[in-house]
């Protein structure tokens, strides 16, 4: 019998899933209030290497998904979150399905790690690190 997870780790996974699923839905504006503001943040993603500050982030996502014509992030069951005071952890793999607008597709696999902090009663990501392995 699987740990029944506590409330907060619920609520960071809950976080986490709507973060994703606003991604899929290629709608970087919706993930604004999931995603600290800070313009020191840094998020690593597999590419291009990082990107500093939301607003970075999510300027420079948009200009990416104007290529995609659609897009799912499916998060896989080995998604593991970890609370402390105030902080939280996460991490797990994904795949990813891609359709380019000129009709291509692609297909990834992935791993994440996000972490989490509690401001003002709501969990918030202020790192995010998406990464893909490399090829053998």
């Amino acid at each position: 019998m699987k740990p029944n997870p506590s409330r907060e780790a619920r609520a960071v996974r809950r976080v986490i899933v709507t973060a994703m699923r606003n991604w899929s839905r290629l709608d970087a504006d919706a993930n604004q209030v999931y995603y600290t503001s800070s313009d020191r943040a840094v998020f690593f993603d597999f590419t291009p290497m990082q990107y500093v500050g939301w607003i970075t982030y999510s300027n420079e996502i948009k200009k990416v998904q104007e290529s995609i014509r659609k897009f799912k992030i499916t998060l896989k069951d080995d998604l593991a979150v970890h609370v402390m005071e105030g902080m939280a952890y996460a991490h797990g793999t994904w795949k990813m399905d891609f359709v380019f607008t000129e009709g291509s597709r692609r297909h990834l696999h992935g791993r994440l790690t996000e972490v989490l902090e509690k401001r003002k009663g709501k969990w918030i990501i202020v790192h995010e690190h998406a990464s893909v392995p490399t090829p053998h």
